[in-house]
């Protein structure tokens, strides 16, 4: 059944909410020109629910930069990775849970406010810890925290949209999340400077806390506008995980979301190591120089996130997943054109952070919305629950992938090329 809506003087759209058999919602209509969509009514809730992740985004960011800060004097870096790795395995057990749950009929709100529950928990033990066990309880209950959020946060922006687009308010949730890693990265330097590292911990407890409030507080709860039903119609077989693979499309987009997923990821572990270690022709950097580097593409998708979105939300899903991984590929390929012996190899470096920074902007509100466009009503839980695993994938297998070639090679080359040619690769998938 579809409702047509007057969004502007000239704009008509239809929000289509999925017949009785379970189609997938669609939102990347034409539109006629008109007034621009972020000078129209946004929903109240959208913004409740963009100001949310924005929240959550600060401590989540700014603690998991801060962990090696903290307690790298205290724990050894392999307890760290080993508390990381027991998140993300934690993590994944509860992102299939939360996808189950919102297949379910389980309203997002509630996963969201047991996400910041545990989450701030997770940071009252972590605020001063010295002992494996410790360290161990603390991450668990942040991994479990972390898989009910992204599922839960994902399923919100589609039902308090409205009218909006979905590419759209996929957007300008990204703009919140950008601003608040920011916020949450700039936020830890008072309190290493004045040498508190526990009231970092209990600050961030207190916005995760605050974040469980804010989820029950929802405008939407309450005379919300819900533009998608995520239960199943009557009548209809639930379905299962498995489903989704027969899913046209949706497993091409889940391969590109990995192979996107894994370059984000390595700009944290590998990237950070090649240029402090030097490569081939490229010198060691001092560390503040590196410091400054890696924040060039923080800052830059804080800028870009926004009118980059607006942008590729006029594409059809399929072009920006295309050229995210495309534009990846050319930033992975500077990095490599880095490690030779040119002259003035450091701006290949700083060209590369460039190229990341724009490829995420496009990726990050595309991929959500390709997964939502194609799948059936009864099964979009779990698809973003399958979505969100690609960062878990992502982050358990690529760190230490990474880190065994840039120890066996002592240089980045290798590193580089083989990220270029696998998102060119990966490119060539039809996810139409």
């Amino acid at each position: 059944m579809g409702v047509l809506a007057m969004v502007g003087p000239s704009t008509t759209c239809i929000i289509v909410h999925g017949d009785p058999h379970g189609n997938p919602v669609l939102s990347s209509t034409p539109f006629r020109r008109g007034a621009p969509w972020w000078l129209q009514n946004c929903p109240r809730e959208l913004i409740w629910c963009c100001m949310m992740r924005g929240l959550a985004m600060m401590p989540l960011t700014g603690m998991g930069f801060y962990l090696g800060i903290a307690y790298g004097d205290r724990i050894s870096a392999m307890a760290l990775g080993y508390g990381f790795a027991v998140a993300a395995a934690l993590g994944i057990a509860s992102r299939w849970l939360a996808g189950r749950s919102l297949d379910g009929g389980c309203h997002w709100y509630h996963l969201l406010a047991s996400s910041g529950l545990l989450t701030g928990m997770s940071m009252v033990q972590l605020r001063d810890i010295s002992s494996w066990p410790a360290l161990l309880l603390g991450m668990g209950m942040q991994g479990l925290g972390l898989g009910l959020f992204w599922p839960a946060v994902e399923m919100a922006v589609a039902h308090t949209r409205g009218t909006v687009p979905l590419s759209k308010a996929f957007t300008l949730a990204r703009l919140f999340e950008a601003a608040g890693s920011a916020l949450g990265v700039l936020g830890t330097v008072p309190f290493t400077g004045a040498g508190h590292y526990s009231w970092a911990f209990l600050a961030a407890a207190a916005l995760l806390f605050g974040l469980a409030g804010a989820a029950l507080l929802s405008p939407s709860i309450v005379g919300g506008c819900q533009s998608l039903k995520t239960s199943q119609p009557p009548g209809q077989p639930a379905g299962s995980y498995w489903s989704l693979v027969k899913i046209q499309g949706l497993p091409a987009v889940m391969l590109i979301s990995i192979m996107a997923t894994t370059v984000i990821i390595l700009q944290q572990s590998a990237l950070p190591l090649d240029l402090v270690r030097g490569s081939l022709g490229r010198p060691e950097l001092e560390p503040v120089v590196g410091n400054l580097v890696l924040a060039i593409q923080l800052v830059l998708l804080l800028v870009m996130q926004f009118p980059v979105g607006l942008l590729a939300s006029r594409w059809p899903a399929m072009v920006g997943l295309r050229w995210s991984l495309r534009i990846f590929a050319g930033g992975q390929a500077a990095m490599a054109l880095s490690c030779l012996p040119i002259p003035q190899n450091l701006w290949l470096v700083v060209a590369a952070q460039v190229l990341t920074a724009l490829g995420t902007a496009i990726f990050l509100p595309v991929a959500s919305t390709a997964c939502l466009e194609r799948t059936p009503i009864p099964l979009q839980g779990r698809a973003l629950a399958a979505y969100s695993e690609c960062w878990g994938i992502s982050s358990i297998v690529a760190p230490p992938a990474a880190g065994w070639l840039l120890e066996h090679q002592s240089h980045g080359l290798g590193l580089w090329l083989l990220l270029t040619a696998l998102c060119l690769a990966t490119s060539c998938l039809n996810p139409g």
